[in-house]
């Protein structure tokens, strides 16, 4: 009896288990799905606003909001990524707070009343965003740069380290087997 209700308790468990996990994997498919949608819902947005600066602002957000979230991807995902010398999770630091406030300064232009206003309050804010985009997107590709050329390294150690064991036994099944010490 009490090897039938282990049994069940076991089989409880990872029933209990499975759920949990597949309960799991469904709120991060929706998170992604909802949050997907709230992109797709800001572009469209911003597409629907009139030319101008409040539009620009709009934009600059947009873009700045995916440089982020692509870099962040790419700097904490990436096995083993590094900027060379530099610490991925530094960099993504200093991207990330510097983001958050050009963002902020963003959206307070995009509350200006008047368009001169807005124009003049966007001219100093524009470049630094588009720096920062352009930061993020060089830190991406300079840390995919650098994994690659440590891929190559160890393929080329690997490969050579194969080829050396394959030459060594080739030389020991040609040396005659009665070997003298």
């Amino acid at each position: 009896m009490t090897g039938f209700v282990l049994a069940v308790v076991i089989s409880g468990v990872i029933v209990c288990a499975f759920a949990a996990l597949l309960a799991w994997r469904v709120v991060r498919r929706v998170r992604r799905f909802v949050a997907q949608g709230r992109r797709q819902a800001a572009e469209i947005r911003t597409r629907l606003l009139p030319p101008g600066p409040r539009r620009d602002a709009a934009m600059l957000r947009r873009r700045l909001a995916d440089e982020v979230r692509s870099t962040h991807q790419v700097l904490t995902i990436a096995p083993g990524g590094r900027i060379f010398l530099a610490d991925p999770v530094l960099v993504l630091a200093d991207i990330t707070t510097l983001a958050a406030a050009l963002d902020e300064a963003l959206a307070s232009v995009q509350t200006f009343p008047d368009p001169a206003q807005q124009l003049g309050a966007l001219a100093p804010i524009a470049p630094q965003v588009r720096l920062l985009i352009d930061t993020c997107y060089s830190a991406r590709q300079t840390m995919l740069r650098s994994a690659a050329l440590d891929r190559d390294r160890t393929l080329n150690s690997l490969s050579a380290s194969v080829a050396r064991q394959s030459a060594a036994l080739a030389t020991y099944e040609h040396v005659d087997r009665d070997l003298t010490i």
